[in-house]
């Protein structure tokens, strides 16, 4: 590191210290014994936090600065003060504010009185706030989300450019002064896509070049019809689960934003009318925050229930209840947190996992909690096993389980070693990833280490899945980047592999070999949401990642990558149309228009007020490729969740599927979608319910058509699809 380099961070910390971390408080309001605890203390949550200095939406950072703007003594910390009250203010949406504190440091006078850098300092927070006024009035608008999609088509180049020219010129300058600032140049390369002058305009030096992944052959190219189809809501980071609420076929979509302001949204897919939100009528409008939410059904009555993770991220200030809740089958939910035995615990977590893991036919829950060390040395919100008796929690994480103690970002049950019990794969950020194996007798052992499958060391998302099609569960874990200079690196194949995605391939004896080189997918994109599905029906399963970190200067693509027959993967973001710059988070797969293809639903948006966004849904455009889709019911209350379906198609081709809901943040629909390439008729269709061990077949299944499979019964049933008509 340079002398300049070490002085500018050490002149960056002492600006922004306390509006990135806030003031030290602690959110423990509550008495948990209290009747009436969850709504209140949800409501009360909202009011304290917004209240309060939290770095992402407390109002009391903007006073604290004004104040030190009062008092300054000096002209150098009247600077730092109004640095400080510039960010603050653009953190909580107040853009014109922003704009009026940092354009007095802009004038030539003042800029040629600081040192060199307190002029960098300046002139980033200054282009910062000139882009996100930009994004802001051209970008989050109904129709305005193809104006931020990487590459931006010239022909939809902002339409109001002043800001964005503002920020290029600004950016321009930076550069003269720090010509080593990667991120600098990579703004001035999206502020120029921007303006419809890239690459054109870019200075040769200056360029960064994306034509490597934006060329192809592909056709499939994937429109946001969101706002035809009526959906718009401006949301914070937040989950989804993208699935069929009332049993009718066509899968819904309900959102929860991290924002505890902000209440959860449900849109009712009514087929060719599109979505109407049903949000007060359901009762979802009582449920504030939650940065995630997973699909279950907890009591195994066939309708998709949700549960609820809040506090992720903000440690102390994360000290908030989970909330489970009961889908009632008549379009609306019921909160049985403290019914069920969930609401004596208040830990931070934004990531759970459901999984029937003692074969008893109910699902289990694993939370997984940000674990970190207390002033005495002592760790707390470890994370948590709960064992589902008759729709009963109880936790016994210690009994089971080593304690995993550690900054727990996602988890995923999967039956790795196909022995019929399903295993745990937790995804820790910079402590060590573990593998939980399943004995089937009570017992689990972390055998990560053994299997040398702990990395990458910052992980974030995980899962298990079969990329590969041989029949075995292999696992992805992406690593996570606090930052964007190694993401724009991982462009010009510079890779950090300590933040870089890992794919274990299980070789079907027990072990695993990582292989993300050979199968190109060795990037850095600080992943966050993300989700795997087959979206070109070829029947191998590819992968769409929603990236970003919390700070507004996280300007980076989403990640979309094609499965090539598990040989190796290939790079398709920018030719599907999905690479968009603005964060994104959960991910949910369904085919919400019932053509045999699987569709794609993104929350969007980061941490801070400023930074909402539009939710975006996919529709895939299809292609000739064929497929199957196939609903599951059991009639003996047990979990369609880890039911095994092979379909072979003769000539030792064989596609497979497990149910579930994907990955680690995003719930994709329990309905499956399965392509089946150039395959037109099923030789064998095998199901393997779970805690089962016998298979149910059926012969010569025609294909491009949704079939009704039970448990016991020797036919399936064609599916005829009516809006609010419950299949039986």
């Amino acid at each position: 590191m340079s002398n300049k380099q070490f002085t500018y961070l050490l002149v960056i910390s002492s600006v922004i210290i306390i509006f990135l971390f806030g003031l030290n408080f602690s959110l423990n309001y509550f008495n948990i014994s209290d009747k009436g605890f969850v709504l209140d203390s949800i409501n009360s949550y909202c009011e304290k936090l917004k209240n309060s200095s939290n770095k992402y939406i407390g109002t009391n950072q903007s006073k604290i600065w004004q104040t030190k703007i009062n008092n300054a003594k000096d002209e150098y910390n009247l600077w730092i003060a109004n640095i400080g009250l510039a960010n603050s203010e653009l953190r909580l949406g107040n853009f014109e504010n922003s704009r009026k504190i940092i354009n007095k440091f802009l004038q030539q006078d003042n800029l040629a009185r600081m040192d060199e850098v307190s002029k960098i300092v300046t002139l980033e927070t200054a282009a910062l706030i000139y882009l996100k006024s930009a994004e802001y009035e051209n970008c989050v608008i109904p129709g305005g989300s193809i104006i931020c999609q990487l590459p931006i088509d010239q022909n939809y180049a902002h339409q109001k450019p002043n800001y964005s020219k503002e920020a290029l010129n600004i950016l321009s300058e930076l550069i003269l002064i720090d010509p080593e600032n990667i991120k600098a140049k990579w703004l001035l390369n999206v502020t120029h896509m921007n303006l419809g002058s890239y690459p054109d305009l870019v200075d040769r030096d200056l360029l960064i070049d994306i034509s490597n992944i934006k060329n192809s052959n592909n056709k499939m190219n994937f429109k946001d019809i969101s706002v035809n189809l009526g959906i718009y809501n401006v949301d914070l980071a937040g989950g989804v689960i993208f699935d069929d609420f009332n049993n009718d076929g066509f899968s819904d979509i309900i959102t929860s934003s991290w924002n505890p302001c902000s209440s959860m949204k449900f849109y009712l897919n009514r087929g060719i009318e599109g979505f109407v939100e049903i949000t007060n009528e359901s009762n979802l409008n009582k449920q504030l925050g939650g940065l995630n939410i997973v699909s279950t059904d907890y009591n195994n009555d066939g309708y998709v229930d949700i549960y609820v993770m809040r506090g992720g991220w903000l440690s102390e200030e994360g000290e908030m209840i989970n909330t489970l809740l009961r889908n009632n089958k008549d379009l609306t939910f019921t909160d049985v947190t403290e019914e069920v035995g969930l609401l004596n615990y208040a830990y931070p977590s934004q990531s759970a996992a459901w999984g029937d893991y003692d074969n008893d036919g109910d699902l289990d829950l694993f939370s997984c909690n940000e674990s970190e060390i207390d002033e005495n040395q002592i760790p707390k919100y470890p994370s948590q096993l709960f064992i589902n008796e008759n729709n009963k929690f109880v936790d016994v994480s210690g009994n089971l389980l080593p304690q995993n103690n550690r900054y727990c970002k996602s988890a995923d049950w999967g039956d790795y070693d196909n022995d019929g019990y399903i295993d745990l794969f937790v995804s820790n950020y910079a402590g060590g990833n573990r593998l939980y194996k399943n004995f089937g007798n009570n017992k689990f052992v972390d055998i990560a280490t053994e299997l040398q499958i702990t990395n990458p060391y910052y992980s974030f998302t995980s899962w298990f899945w079969d990329y590969d099609n041989d029949g075995d569960l292999d696992i992805l874990s992406s690593g996570y980047e606090y930052g964007i200079v190694k993401s724009i690196k991982s462009y010009q194949d510079d890779i950090d592999e300590d933040y870089s995605i890992k794919i274990f391939t299980n070789d079907g004896k027990g072990r695993f070999e990582e292989n993300s080189k050979k199968l190109n997918l060795n990037k850095v994109h600080s992943v966050m949401g993300g989700n795997y599905g087959d979206l070109n029906n070829d029947g191998y399963e590819d992968i769409y990642f929603g990236t970003g970190y919390p700070y507004i200067d996280s300007i980076i693509p989403n990640a979309f990558y094609i499965n090539n027959k598990g040989l190796n993967f290939i790079d398709e973001t920018h030719s599907y149309g999905l690479g968009h710059l603005q964060k994104g988070h959960g991910i949910g797969f369904a085919d919400f228009d019932l053509d045999g293809d699987l569709d794609i639903f993104e929350q969007m948006g980061g941490f801070y007020l400023s930074d909402g966004f539009t939710n975006l849904l996919y529709e895939n455009p299809g292609n000739s490729n064929n497929w199957i889709g196939i609903i599951l019911k059991r009639s003996n209350k047990k979990t369609i969740v880890g039911t095994k379906i092979t379909l072979n198609c003769g000539n030792e081709i064989t596609y497979n599927s497990i149910v579930d809901n994907g990955g680690s943040f995003g719930s994709s629909s329990f309905i499956q979608t399965i392509g089946l390439n150039t395959c037109d008729n099923i030789v064998d269709l095998e199901i393997i319910w779970p805690s089962s061990d016998k298979p149910q077949n059926f012969k010569n299944v025609p294909v491009n058509k949704y079939i009704l499979i039970r448990e016991f019964e020797d036919s399936y049933k064609n599916i005829q699809f009516k809006v609010g008509e419950t299949i039986e």
